[in-house]
């Protein structure tokens, strides 16, 4: 976590940053992704105490130590003894996890755990270390001090979360909750080790659902449940559990001084996205996402007035792609969409999150208005290919995710930005990349070929103005 960011903003219990698979990761056959969520059956259980809840629910928790492997004369620092550094993982009594000397942990944070035989969920921020890399090692510990070794399945930083596999059977486990039902106002509990101190439990209620555009995940896809359940560092990828002992959520970020403290604000990712991000996770060890061909706007009031609707609701098209799957269902510019997949679109955030769940070759149906009148039609997502994008469409590079992109007369025109790109990369709304490490980037794939990782010579104009921008990527090694 950044110090000096300014109180009051939301931001991260712990930093993100791009993860690359290992070798030989566990994966389901394709298909089997959504086994891993058994389907409740009967009636859902009703506890006569919130501590028989908290008893149920505690053992599937888990902390979760991201830790760096030294090796040389750091391995043996004596100053770590002085300043209170951690010079290993946490000892446990059980599982495969051996504490090893050059082990340092770096954070904590908290997973729960999804299936018998030991898939477990938790924030793509946890498995990183402080300064944006991807741990070295990864360990789990259970409330009873068992411990295991982890293995990084797949990671999605867009929604900020991650999938580990321990070597386990006959683990406690918890079953989804369908977060779509979740109401303001619902109890819900938050367990997780905050400041490290061990699992601990916090009751509050829902304080809002759909929370978006907060770009906690750096232009990724949010749709929060808000609560005031105490959520602190440490409580990253944590259980929030509803009223049945259901997973509702998972604890991902808080809103403060800089993170640092619970001030009553605090964002669980809604267990439905989770469902369908940890399904991909573990079949592929990535998320597809379908393309559409459009760029989303909020709407303006004078949008509203010439779609012929009254109330501010709803994501207008900005821009539709020609040839687009968009385009293909009848969809135009100015088009206001009033719900898609029969859920209700209230503002561009909605529409965003809505459709990100949707993979290349499935259906998004959309209700939509224009000119007055109320339509229906029914998207077929394709596949993102930049060389297909003409101008005036936006895209995405894999290499800058968070930043929206168009093609411009000479390069490519930042169209938006999440603050921590814009923090991180010096970009800003407006600029044109003309360069990339002396090479010219008239569309996508230019830009993409350019790229290199460590430090890229950027080179952007603003108008008349003309700067050159050093954009630093991850190395390999530092992605293992």
């Amino acid at each position: 976590m950044n110090p000096s960011k300014a109180a009051g903003l939301a931001s991260m219990l712990c930093l993100l940053s791009p993860l690359a698979l290992r070798a030989e990761v566990p994966r389901l056959p394709a298909g089997q992704g959504a086994a891993l969520f058994a389907a409740p059956s009967g009636t859902a259980p009703v506890y006569p105490s919130d501590a028989d809840l908290i008893d149920t629910v505690t053992p599937a928790v888990v902390s979760v130590f991201p830790a760096r492997i030294v090796e040389g004369p750091d391995a043996e620092n004596p100053l770590d003894q002085f300043f209170n550094r951690d010079r290993s993982a946490p000892k446990g009594n059980g599982g495969d996890g051996g504490s090893r000397e050059n082990e340092r942990v770096q954070g904590v944070g908290s997973g729960v755990v999804i299936s018998a035989d030991g898939w477990v969920v938790t924030n793509s921020h946890v498995i990183h270390l402080q300064n944006g890399k991807q741990a070295d090692a990864i360990s789990v510990e259970f409330a009873d001090r068992r411990r295991y070794d982890a293995e990084v399945v797949g990671d999605d930083p867009l929604t900020d979360l991650a999938l580990l596999k321990i070597k386990a059977t006959g683990l406690p486990f918890l079953k989804l909750a369908d977060s779509d039902s979740v109401r303001v106002g619902d109890p819900v509990y938050a367990v997780g080790n905050p400041f490290k101190i061990g699992i601990t439990a916090t009751k509050g209620m829902v304080s809002a659902v759909r929370r978006a555009n907060l770009d906690l995940t750096s232009g990724g896809f949010e749709s929060y449940i808000q609560t005031d359940a105490a959520i602190n560092p440490g409580n990253s990828g944590g259980l929030l559990a509803d009223r049945h002992g259901r997973l509702a959520g998972i604890n991902t970020a808080i809103w403060g001084a800089a993170g640092r403290f619970n001030v009553g604000i605090g964002f669980a990712i809604p267990s439905n996205l989770v469902r369908n991000v940890v399904t991909q996770l573990a079949e592929q060890g990535k998320v597809e996402r379908g393309f559409f061909g459009w760029q989303i706007e909020e709407p303006l009031r004078k949008d509203i007035e010439a779609a012929g609707l009254v109330s501010m609701a709803g994501a207008k098209l900005g821009q539709v792609m020609e040839g687009g799957p968009a385009a293909v269902a009848g969809l135009k510019a100015g088009d206001i969409v009033l719900e898609a997949s029969g859920g209700k679109v209230y503002a561009r955030g909605d529409l965003r999150f809505i459709a990100s769940m949707v993979r290349p070759g499935e259906a998004l149906p959309v209700i939509y208005q224009r000119a007055g009148q109320k339509l229906t039609t029914t998207l077929t997502a394709g596949r993102n290919d930049p060389q297909a994008v003409p101008a005036g469409s936006t895209f995405r590079l894999d290499s800058l995710p968070g930043i929206d992109f168009r093609k411009g007369r000479k390069g490519l025109v930042v169209e938006q930005i999440g603050k921590k790109e814009k923090a991180k990369t010096g970009l800003a709304v407006g600029m044109e990349i003309v360069e990339i490490n002396g090479k010219p980037v008239l569309d996508a794939v230019a830009a993409g070929a350019a790229l290199v990782e460590g430090v890229n010579q950027v080179k952007a104009r603003t108008g008349a103005e003309e700067q050159t921008l050093a954009i630093r990527l991850p190395l390999n090694a530092e992605r293992e």
